[in-house]
């Protein structure tokens, strides 16, 4: 963990001067099956809700959502000629009774690690340092709904400011993406408008991950499950911020998931490689034996 953490410091320069980037198509390369039931030293790999780099190439976090021994792993992930290979290396408690995680971000100025939480009817971003000490830096209001919490976040360019996303509001069309400043603790209220999905009965769709490409555009991950279908529909938009109208309007659907030639799960991670020319989704099979946990790799043109 410390030699990944002080690694991670090498690349800072890098990756802030890759989030000029744009980012125009997703081209899909593989996808692997972590097969049910697969452990580390005893521990379940199962219900992984967050994906981060680590800071060094190949490296990653997994953030499983689990109610009991709060940990993540550390995984490789490697990609070459358009596929992928993983294996995983060592797993890290986090020092909390319980922790039901949703997203997982680095921020490679400070070396801490941020953690999105979503209970039933409250929301955390928390942080914690090398060693495992946890810390809450800011909590929602009490009057969320169940699986209406926050569900994704990042960083900006600068790592100054972090993008909170809600998965979805009490209103069907809407719902809003937090920007915090880590300094001053302003907080943004930006407005989003979800897709309507036609078979939505669960009025299940909504965010469940983000990325910034640079300070004015945010990559959304948006999923739901389709009855109709019978699997998840998931879209990746590549979206532009509005900071005088405090909206996030979509520019273009980057890629749907339905076009794949095979059915994607609960796609709840998303992440860049090091160098920011791919991006990397991982799915919870929420503990069910009828659920994968896929990892998947798109190629950034």
């Amino acid at each position: 963990m410390k030699k990944i953490i002080l690694i991670s410091a090498l690349f800072i320069l890098l990756i802030t001067q890759s989030f000029s980037q744009h980012i125009d198509t997703l081209i899909f390369c593989d996808y692997k099956i972590i097969p049910p039931h697969y452990q580390l030293k005893g521990t379940s790999v199962e219900e992984i809700s967050g994906i981060e780099y680590a800071g060094v190439p190949g490296k990653y976090f997994l953030l499983p959502q689990t109610d009991y021994a709060p940990h993540y792993f550390l995984c490789t992930i490697q990609e070459q000629n358009n596929q992928i290979t993983w294996y995983f290396d060592s797993i890290i408690t986090i020092k909390a009774k319980d922790f039901d995680g949703e997203s997982i971000r680095l921020n490679q100025k400070t070396n801490e690690l941020f953690l999105a939480e979503e209970l039933k009817k409250q929301s955390f971003i928390k942080k914690f340092d090398s060693k495992g000490n946890i810390k809450t830096i800011l909590k929602s209001d009490s009057l969320q709904k169940y699986n209406r919490g926050w569900e994704g976040m990042c960083f900006n360019p600068d790592f100054t400011d972090l993008f909170i996303s809600t998965e979805r509001t009490y209103d069907l069309k809407n719902t809003h993406i937090l920007k915090y400043n880590l300094k001053n603790h302003n907080i943004d209220t930006l407005l989003y408008q979800l897709d309507l999905l036609p078979d939505d009965t669960r009025l299940d769709n909504g965010i469940t991950e983000i990325l910034c490409v640079n300070d004015t555009t945010l990559l959304v991950l948006e999923r739901a499950w389709q009855k109709s279908i019978k699997h998840t529909s998931v879209r990746v938009y590549k979206t532009e911020i509005n900071y005088t109208t405090k909206e996030i309007k979509k520019s273009k659907l980057l890629f749907n998931f339905d076009n794949l030639y095979f059915n994607p799960d609960n796609v709840e991670g998303m992440t860049f490689n090091s160098d920011r020319t791919k991006l990397l989704f991982i799915t919870d099979d929420n503990k069910n034996k009828h659920q994968q946990t896929q990892i998947i790799c798109f190629k950034i043109q």
